[in-house]
């Protein structure tokens, strides 16, 4: 599996972007419709990040509709996106199947608390070809502890996440990585994260922003029902209830309570629409804020800022090698440069390094918890 998708990662991108013209051109025959306004484009630029052609797809009010609401819910019904985007069940239905065909929608996955921290860690590479690249994501990805990999250019070629319950779980499983790969590893750096605000897609979607910090609860109880309804949700965040009762063989009712319980005790921290922004022409980076003299104020500065700015999906704290972490998107480089001039003019004072790498396709999202794997 893993194999799989890093060799998507590398060599299929052309692939997938002649599948999706080739199904555009079917859909649009079908529906006797090749106006432009009524129908998704597909242009195939060089995406200057990775040197790779893509397609690009327009997408119009109704799927920002469909996309602010799963934004903002990722388990809501097609019934009730449909009444807020004022069409029909049947028409929503459609257009979701198309936005995933398209490659706009990735994934739906839900984010588990059970007491973890994530480390944040940048590699930056030596000696190392393209076989040894993928050997080193291929590892990366497969990894139990591992929640975000993805490659990159700039300071660092490689940014992920490390799951551990303690600073000495996390030195033990970074040990374990660094003898596995160390030899291709110049330097690195980390940082443990203390609290993050999501945005979401709110360059594209204009949607309400919203700002989470969840508490970590690791005294409730969790049993075997609830970890088989868990496991569902790991692979799919929209998994209906009679889906999730029929799988489990549990009561439907018994299934809401137990997951409404979850998200309760914030083992289920929350529920996230994954869009791959490249398909419709933006790139994606990560920039990395060290600060001196950073009051509290100061922080809560940085919070307004990121609320207020339309390309931040992310703005995550940390302790360590930097203080905050931003992912951003824009249309070109000359968009990013802007903001990368309006942050250091805003908070010119405090930040003492400004590092930035544009992220390639993130290759993984989510971690299985000890507490959902397999005896």
């Amino acid at each position: 599996m893993v194999i799989a998708i890093i060799e998507e990662y590398l060599n299929n991108k052309i692939l997938r972007a002649k599948m999706t013209r080739k199904m555009l051109r079917k859909n649009n025959l079908q529906n006797g419709n090749k106006k432009k306004n009524n129908s998704a484009r597909i242009d195939t630029p060089i995406n200057v990040a990775t040197g790779v052609m893509t397609g690009v797809t327009s997408i119009d009010a109704l799927d920002k509709k469909i996309l602010s609401s799963l934004n903002q819910n990722v388990r809501e019904s097609l019934t009730q996106i449909a009444k807020k985007a004022r069409s029909s069940k049947e028409v929503v239905h459609y257009r979701l199947n198309r936005l995933m065909a398209q490659g706009i929608i990735k994934e739906f996955v839900t984010i588990f608390g059970f007491g973890y921290w994530a480390y944040k860690v940048a590699l930056q590479l030596q000696n190392v070809d393209s076989d040894e690249e993928r050997s080193i994501i291929e590892y990366l990805v497969s990894h139990n502890n591992t929640n975000f990999v993805s490659p990159c250019s700039g300071n660092w070629d490689i940014v992920l996440a490390i799951m551990a319950k303690d600073p000495a779980q996390f030195e033990k499983v970074l040990r374990e990585i660094m003898v596995h790969i160390g030899q291709y590893v110049h330097d690195y750096k980390v940082a443990v994260s203390i609290g993050g605000h999501t945005f979401g897609h709110t360059y594209i979607l204009q949607s309400i922003k919203e700002s989470l910090i969840v508490p970590k609860n690791t005294s409730v109880v969790f049993d075997e029902k609830d970890k088989a309804i868990a496991n569902i949700l790991l692979k799919n965040a929209r998994a209906k209830l009679v889906e999730l009762s029929t799988k489990t063989k549990i009561p439907v009712d018994t299934v809401k309570y137990r997951l409404h319980k979850m998200e309760e005790n914030s083992l289920i921290k929350r529920y996230r629409l994954i869009l791959d922004s490249s398909k419709i022409g933006y790139t994606r980076y990560e920039v990395f804020l060290r600060c001196m003299n950073l009051t509290a104020s100061m922080a809560q500065r940085f919070v307004y800022y990121a609320e207020q700015h339309p390309n931040i999906e992310y703005l995550g704290r940390y302790v360590g090698s930097f203080d905050f972490t931003m992912t951003v998107h824009f249309k070109s480089t000359q968009e990013f440069r802007t903001f990368v001039l309006d942050v250091k003019k805003t908070f010119g004072k405090v930040i003492t390094s400004f590092e930035s790498v544009t992220l390639f396709e993130t290759l993984k999202y989510t971690y299985v918890p000890k507490e959902l794997q397999e005896k």
